[in-house]
C-alpha cells in the first residue's frame, strides 16, 4: 500500500500497520453505529439505556489506550 508521510507518521504513532488500524477504525465504526438506535431511544424516553452511550464511547477510547 502507498501510504503519505502523514499516514505513515499516524500509523507509527500508533504503532500499527495499516491493516491494523483499519480495522481498528472499522470495528469503532461499526459499535458507534450499533449504538445510534440506543441513543435515540434515549433522547425520548431517559429511562432506557441510561449509560449505554457513555460505556460504549468509554470502551472504545479504553481500547484505543491499550493499543
Amino acid at each position: 500500500m502507498m501510504f503519505s508521510k502523514q499516514c505513515k507518521l499516524h500509523l507509527e504513532k500508533q504503532g500499527e500497520t495499516g491493516l491494523q488500524h483499519m480495522a481498528h477504525a472499522l470495528k469503532s465504526a461499526i459499535k458507534l453505529q450499533l449504538l445510534v438506535p440506543a441513543l435515540l431511544i434515549h433522547s425520548v424516553a431517559p429511562r432506557f439505556f441510561t449509560d449505554t452511550g457513555t460505556r460504549v464511547m468509554r470502551e472504545i477510547l479504553d481500547d484505543r489506550k491499550g493499543t
